[in-house]
């Protein structure tokens, strides 16, 4: 009886071990596909920080920029500075209000 409970286990856990080895081969797969990706994302952001931080350090690529914008495309960029001016005022709209909620939520009602 006891010999036959044994025996039992040990194909439970023969089995336990394909499943185990099967379910770690599919991440695998899963993790190779994402790893290239994930590659490719902190690849960009890595050059996008580089360059914030150069242009930071020159300022005047960044005027020389938008003047060639502007002589070039004076319309687009009018486009984009009220686009920007709207984005601006919209954030900090929500900026107030999350302050007011935020303040507002932490205190206990009035009784």
């Amino acid at each position: 009886m006891m010999r036959a409970h044994l025996l039992l286990l040990a194909e439970r856990r023969a089995r336990l071990a394909v499943r185990a080895n099967a379910e770690r081969e599919s991440i695998a797969a899963l993790v190779a596909r994402t790893d290239s990706t994930a590659r490719w994302v902190t690849g960009a952001l890595a050059g996008g920080r580089r360059l914030r931080d150069e242009l930071r350090r020159q300022p005047l690529l960044i005027a020389a920029g938008v003047a060639l914008l502007a002589v070039l495309r004076p319309r687009r960029v009018l486009g984009w500075a009220l686009k920007g001016w709207s984005l601006w005022r919209g954030v900090r709209g929500l900026l107030r209000w999350w302050h007011i909620v935020s303040a507002t939520i932490g205190t206990p009602a009035s009784r």
